[in-house]
Order: structure tokens, then C-alpha cells, then sequence
């Protein structure tokens, strides 16, 4: 059911995209400063059975799991990225190495199809740039990142762990079977309307010349092979498939250009719900902080690459120390904004002359941005910190610690994360969001939570996807085609 507040955002968002010239803009992420393949039904019946069986109560001794990161780690060094097929209706997905190939009748197809899996290891590195960045602003992390760096897909949100906003075309593609726009996309790529070889031909040409272009352009350039042409399959007939919806959408606005939402159907408020929300979370990537502990309580997230300022002003630094309402004083904290005498407290000089000329503050969400920010560091020894959970390396808080740290020369300001506000989650809602394809869990090493999000080179977005390897590098290189900016 549709609210009246939402009606009038949809009105609102209709008239502005009117005035938009083609649906191709109208697809594009907003500017901003700075998935794997679709399960099958046998495997999202798995995940529901993961999220939803007996013994999700079950008290787990953390003990006893031993070094479990380290062998994540070592999992996610030693894991290759595989295809379960070499051809798709027809189309010839073996590497591009090999000679061209022709299209194949179905009767053909099935009587001589084959299974062909290739191995491809995981990315010890995606951006040099970004290394070097690393260096210059925290050269311990830095050779943490370059010695140890890792990441890959999971199939649950854990904290220390993050969930990635996907796609728009993803989300559809993945998302539950009883949307409409999941239906719609189902029934697009099996129609006649969707040439098949389309896509996969243009991709394989892009490979082909990838190899005579220059090494840069070369590892920008994305990569043909069986499981890069599956994804551009889906990702290519989900883009097609938005911008035919929204142009129908469009058709429908009055001689004044306005659109009146209650003249669309059931199908067209869906996607523009989705793309609406879509636009506010594009690309988050977020740490998880909380999650439901044996079945209670809700989940927090923080997102780590929205960037909000890089120097501190008095009110800015106010805001990080106290939130955006003012301290009486009869506050129980000890950062008060205002003494007796009206005179800025020392807690706000010492502030000030800590993280004045150089500090990292983002906006980690829209919960709480009225609340002092969260102080996020890898230190493990400073006074006041507390781990997020054990194992990780990520710590909580510690302010005044690192106040007196960064003072005395101990510690540099970008050791340190300050996060304006949160994503909080009702009990099952992060879960249900990952379930419907909106966000994909990711397990990985600290060094990418806690390096700063500032002008990097190459978006931690696409950073930590490329890392997973598998589809979800090759989503990240089909996003890439949309950026103008990089």
C-alpha cells in the first residue's frame, strides 16, 4: 500500500524526470563525490533453510571455531571462480582465445553440449593507485592491505564482515519471485524481444580488443569467458528491460508533463519504489556492527564511503563530539559544548588541535545523526576501545585516547574513522534485504574497512568487488561502463 507521503515523493520524482531527454539519463546514478549469478531454486530454498532452521538458537562456544578468519583468509586465496557451462542457447562461451565460433541449432546444442569449468585465482591487487594512497596515509595498514588483502561473497550478513548495495539490474534479477519486475525479467530474457547474441557478441568483441589496447586500458577492459558473458546476459537484458518500463511510464505524463502516480498500476509503483531506493543506497558499502544475537533484536550497519569532511570546523567538530543537538549542562558526558562562562570547553580546543587540519568524517546512515559520530580504528591497545567482535581487529570508541594519541605524535588522524549516524534494521530486515537481492554479504580482511574512503582513485565499491572475484567482478565492470567521472 502506497502512502500519502510517498505519493507525493512519486509525484515530485515524476515531474523531474520529465525533464529528463532520454531514459538513458534518467538510468544513471546520481554524482555522487567521490552477483553472483541468480541462485537457482534449489539454492535459495538452501538459503531459506539457513536462515530459518531449528537450530539458529543454538549457543556456539566462539572457542571452539579456532582461527576462523584466518582460514577465511586462506579460503579466499586458495578459491577460483568456476562455469558450469560452455554455451548458452546457442552461444559459444568458451574463451575468446579460440577461434570464432558460430551459433548452434538447439538440436545440436544438446546433443553434443559439454561442461567446461575454468579456474581464474582471486586478485592479490585491483588498483595500484590505491595502494599507493594507502601508503602515504597509513603505511602499517598499507602493508597489511598489499601482504594479506582478501575478500569473498558470503551468504550471510556477519559483523566485521560488510553488505554491498547492488545494482538496480541485480536487485531485479535476484530479487523474490513474487515481484513484478522480477516476472517481467524472467519473461524478457526468454522472449523473442531479446536478441541473445547481441550482448554476448559485443562483449566478446571488447575482450578481443582489450588485447590490443595499452596495459592500462587493458585492466579496465573487461574480460570474455563463459561466466562474463552469463552476467551480461542477465545484466544487459535487466538494463533493457528498465529502460522500456520507465519510457511506458513516461508515455503516461499529461500535456503539462506531470505524471499523477495514481494512474499507474500496481507494476509501475513497484519500480519506482525500487529505483527511488535505489538511488539513496547506490553503492553503499557497509560494515556491519550488530546483528541479531540468538534470534533478538535488530542489526546496525555503518557505511564506510560516504565521505562528509576532511577538515574540521568548530561546528563540525561540535557535531562529531556532541551530534547536532545541544548539550545541556547537565549532560552526564564529559564533552559538553559550552561551559558556564560560555567559553569552548577544553575538550573541544584539545579536539580541535588533534583533527583540525586533517579529519576523516562520513556519513555512516540515517539513523542517529543527531548523536555523537562512532569512532572507528584498528587499534587494539588504546585505552576505551572495544572490539566489534572478537577476531576482528576492527575496534569501537576510545576518543579521548586518541585525542591524546594523535597530541603527543603517537598516532596520526588517519588512523582514525569518524561515522555521523547508522543504519539500523528491524529483527530479519538486513537478512530479507540480502534475501531479495539488495545487498550481498561480503567476508573480508580489515585493511579494507578501516583504509580511508578519500578521492580514491578507484571507488571502494568496485575495490571490494574485484577482490570477491567471479560475477561480482564482473558486475563491477559493467557498472563501470555507466562513469563518466573515472
Amino acid at each position: 500500500m502506497i502512502s500519502s507521503r510517498s505519493t507525493a515523493h512519486i509525484t515530485l520524482f515524476l515531474t523531474a524526470m520529465m525533464l529528463l531527454q532520454s531514459a538513458d539519463s534518467f538510468l544513471q546514478p546520481q554524482a555522487r563525490s567521490p552477483i553472483s549469478i541468480a541462485p537457482t531454486k534449489q539454492q535459495q530454498q538452501q538459503h531459506r533453510y539457513m536462515t530459518n532452521n531449528d537450530d539458529d538458537d543454538d549457543y556456539i562456544d566462539e572457542d571452539s571455531l579456532g582461527d576462523w578468519r584466518s582460514f577465511r583468509m586462506n579460503l579466499a586465496n586458495s578459491a577460483t571462480s568456476t562455469s558450469s557451462s560452455s554455451s548458452i542457447d546457442g552461444i559459444d562461451l568458451s574463451d575468446d582465445s579460440s577461434p570464432p565460433s558460430t551459433a548452434i541449432t538447439s538440436e545440436e546444442s544438446s546433443s553434443s553440449s559439454t561442461t567446461s569449468t575454468s579456474t581464474k585465482e582471486r586478485p592479490k591487487s585491483v588498483s595500484k593507485q590505491n595502494e599507493q594512497l594507502l601508503s602515504a596515509q597509513n603505511s602499517a595498514l598499507a602493508e597489511e592491505y598489499i601482504n594479506g588483502v582478501w575478500a569473498h561473497e558470503s551468504s550471510i550478513p556477519e559483523v566485521g564482515g560488510l553488505v554491498c548495495r547492488m545494482p538496480l539490474e541485480s536487485e531485479i534479477y535476484r530479487g523474490s519471485p513474487e515481484s513484478f519486475m522480477y516476472q517481467k525479467l524472467q519473461t524478457f530474457l526468454d522472449s523473442d524481444d531479446y536478441d541473445r547474441t547481441e550482448d554476448v557478441t559485443t562483449r566478446q568483441q571488447q575482450g578481443r580488443s582489450s588485447r590490443s589496447s595499452s596495459s592500462s586500458t587493458t585492466s579496465q577492459s573487461m574480460s570474455f569467458s563463459a561466466l562474463a558473458a552469463k552476467t551480461v546476459f542477465w545484466y544487459r537484458g535487466a538494463e533493457k528491460l528498465l529502460k522500456k518500463e520507465i519510457l511506458q511510464i513516461m508515455s503516461t505524463a499529461n500535456a503539462n508533463g506531470r505524471i499523477d502516480p495514481s494512474d499507474l498500476d500496481e507494476e509501475s509503483l513497484e519500480l519506482l519504489q525500487l529505483y527511488m531506493d535505489h538511488q539513496s543506497t547506490w553503492q553503499e558499502v557497509c560494515l556491519v556492527t550488530e546483528m541479531s544475537n540468538e534470534g533478538k533484536g535488530g542489526s546496525k550497519t555503518i557505511t564506510i564511503n560516504r565521505p562528509m569532511a576532511f577538515k574540521l570546523s568548530k561546528s563540525m567538530a561540535r557535531l562529531v563530539l556532541m551530534g547536532a543537538l545541544q548539550a545541556s549542562e547537565n549532560d552526564s558526558t564529559n564533552f559538553v559544548r559550552k561551559e558556564r562562562d560560555g567559553g569552548e570547553t577544553q575538550n573541544l580546543v584539545k579536539f580541535l588541535g588533534a583533527f583540525e587540519n586533517q579529519c576523516a568524517v562520513y556519513v555512516g546512515g540515517p539513523d542517529d545523526m543527531d548523536k555523537p559520530a562512532v569512532l572507528v580504528h584498528g587499534i587494539a591497545d588504546l585505552p576505551g576501545a572495544v572490539e566489534i567482535s572478537r577476531g576482528t581487529g576492527i575496534y569501537q570508541g576510545g576518543l579521548e585516547a586518541a585525542i591524546d594519541g594523535v597530541l603527543s605524535g603517537k598516532y596520526k588522524p588517519l588512523d582514525f574513522r569518524f561515522f555521523v549516524g547508522h543504519t539500523r534494521y528491524a529483527k530479519g530486515q538486513l537478512e530479507d534485504a540480502v534475501t531479495k537481492g539488495k545487498y550481498q554479504p561480503i567476508a573480508c580482511s580489515r585493511p579494507l574497512v578501516l583504509k580511508q574512503c578519500i578521492q580514491l582513485p578507484k571507488p571502494l565499491w568496485h575495490e571490494v568487488l574485484e577482490f570477491c572475484g567471479g560475477e561480482l567482478k564482473e558486475i563491477s565492470k559493467l557498472e563501470l561502463t555507466k562513469r563518466e567521472d573515472l
